[in-house]
């Protein structure tokens, strides 16, 4: 479980710096037109490592985030979050990471991501828990890690 601690932390602590850069530029990804300025940069973080991929999806401005991995091998399926899987899934919504062995999504609660080309991916997500509902999507660009920390060591920030 340490090691899976220090991957979203490590996934988090990119997602910050993710965060940090969306603000520091003028052009975010909200312009869908060719000219975003060559960055490429988008507050949405993807990783792929250990043979998972994850995300860390901001919910608009709200300072909120949604964030979830699954095995590489469900990228493009739906996930049910009440069945037994090498998941993970939460964010600030819902105050934590949780896992199947957790039991706190509710019938109905899924995540579904897959990798759309090289910058790109889609992301739909479906929370139900004792507290409330949280649902939303998302295709366009993303940030991998790799990326934000590129970035980041330009402007002397890592």
């Amino acid at each position: 479980m340490t090691k899976k601690f220090q991957q979203w932390a490590y996934a988090l602590a990119a997602g910050v710096i993710a965060l940090t850069m969306c603000f520091s530029i003028s052009a975010c990804s909200s312009d869908n037109d060719d000219n975003n300025g060559g960055d490429g940069i988008s507050p949405v973080l993807f990783s792929d490592f250990n043979g998972t991929i994850g995300v860390n999806y901001p919910l608009g401005f709200t300072g909120q985030f949604v964030g979830f991995s699954i095995p590489k091998s469900m990228a493009g399926k739906e996930v049910d979050l009440t069945k037994p899987g090498e998941w993970t899934a939460g964010g600030s919504v819902v105050k934590g990471l949780y896992n199947y062995d957790e039991h706190f999504f509710q019938k109905g609660s899924y995540v579904y991501l897959r990798q759309t080309g090289e910058h790109e991916i889609e992301l739909r997500f479906k929370f139900i828990w004792k507290d409330g509902t949280k649902e939303g999507s998302y295709k366009g660009r993303m940030t991998t890690q790799k990326d934000a920390l590129d970035w980041a060591h330009k402007q002397g920030l890592y």
